[in-house]
């Protein structure tokens, strides 16, 4: 220290860090970092900055399903994100219930193996598992007990490719196993149930009482407290490293975050990196639930949902607005952009979307399609990882977003 305890002016710019600062008259102004709105203003960086993160966030930390130590690191890279260029960041926490698979077998039928996925959210068989009669079961596939007749297990068809976690069926009952399968599987299986081979596997679960669920929120303040919405779910299922579904989508809204924060915005911008997409929506609905508990719901005007951006060039705009179609489109037109976009009449309130439909916003669900050969297959599978992210899509998608945010925030 200096006489009278002042730090000379050198020594303040090397303990402020990152923090740019003015002098005003007599007093300190601080601002936020000076690379806040140029961090990916060009595509060049964009490339870059999503390339880094999906090693971050993929490649280094695999599977990050929600409530898993790999979940809450993901969250404090985003976090982390965030803090480079929007004022106001903090964590949204609660608690959730939750049931994993934690050890399976493959399908065995007439001595033969098959892979499959145990179902997210499930239940697990007796110890020494089950076994039976195969048999086909309405668009998937069932083991029957011999005497009554009884499910033990039910083995749903991925179409897009190898096994993924299964879903259940609505002509089984609530508390049988269930399992995916792969469609290369199915001929095999067809001619297995016509022959009535035997089958037979097992699967254990776990429950986990009050699981830590956290949602990454960052802000922008803006001229008012009219509010455009952003979230894009962080977590992934328990095998998958997630990196379309849906981690390239996060960086995008990343990138959206940096980006406006350069910009004089007359709405609040929020941006949300949502927990337990995967396990029924309980991050987006416990967000939601906190801003109806601080009278803040009201404030939404628009919410746009981001699900795996990167399936291909051509988004996915799934919303009853017409309105926000038509800018997309004419975006779309504007920037020149070489994609062909889908228009549905879905309703934009759907998944992470969902909770906020009381809000009385605008909203819509991306995603994306065209590299349906490459992308699909990978859906919630070991093998959607970081190279499988097309980054022409990344690019694509912050383009007509980034002007979607600038058009709307001038409403």
């Amino acid at each position: 220290m200096t006489k009278g305890n002042k730090i000379p002016r050198s020594e303040f710019i090397k303990c402020t860090g990152a923090l740019t600062f003015m002098l005003l008259g007599t007093e300190w102004v601080f601002a936020l970092p000076s690379f806040a709105g140029t961090l990916v203003d060009t595509a060049q960086k964009r490339q870059a900055y999503t390339l880094q993160l999906l090693k971050k966030l993929v490649t280094d930390i695999g599977p990050k399903p929600s409530g898993s130590k790999a979940y809450a690191k993901a969250a404090g890279i985003v976090f982390q994100e965030m803090q480079r260029s929007l004022s106001e960041v903090s964590y949204d926490r609660y608690e959730f219930e939750k049931q994993e698979p934690i050890k399976w077998t493959n399908l065995v039928v007439g001595g033969q193996q098959f892979e499959v996925a145990p179902q997210k959210r499930g239940f697990g068989t007796p110890a020494q598992g089950v076994e039976g009669i195969l048999t086909k079961h309405g668009n998937g596939f069932a083991i029957l007990n011999d005497q009554n007749k009884e499910v033990l297990a039910y083995f749903s068809v991925n179409q897009y490719g190898k096994a993924i976690a299964g879903s259940a069926s609505g002509e089984i009952e609530r508390s049988v196993p269930v399992f995916g399968i792969g469609k290369q599987d199915v001929p095999l299986l067809e001619r297995s149930a016509v022959n009535q081979l035997r089958a037979s596997i097992s699967a254990e679960y776990r429950a986990l009482h009050k699981a830590p669920g956290l949602n990454v929120v960052g802000q922008i303040p803006g001229k008012s407290k009219k509010e455009i919405l952003i979230i894009a779910h962080l977590d992934t299922i328990y095998n998958t490293p997630g990196a379309n579904d849906n981690t390239a989508s996060v960086i995008v809204m990343l990138m959206l975050a940096h980006a406006a924060s350069g910009r004089n915005n007359n709405h609040t911008l929020t941006f949300v990196a949502s927990d337990s997409e995967e396990y029924v929506y309980e991050g987006a609905y416990h967000y939601a639930n906190t801003r109806i508990a601080n009278n803040t719901l009201g404030n939404i005007r628009y919410v746009l949902n981001f699900d795996s951006l990167t399936y291909g060039p051509n988004l996915w705009i799934n919303s009853k607005d017409q309105g926000l179609k038509d800018m997309i489109r004419t975006i779309h037109q504007d920037l020149k952009l070489q994609t062909t976009p889908i228009y549905s009449e879905n309703d934009g309130f759907v998944m992470d979307s969902l909770p906020f439909r009381s809000s009385g916003a605008r909203a819509l669900h991306a995603n994306s399609r065209g590299y349906d050969e490459k992308t699909l297959p990978v859906y919630h599978r070991p093998d959607d990882t970081a190279d499988k992210v097309p980054l022409d899509c990344v690019e694509i998608a912050f383009q007509v977003f980034d002007e979607l945010i600038r058009r709307i925030d001038r409403e």
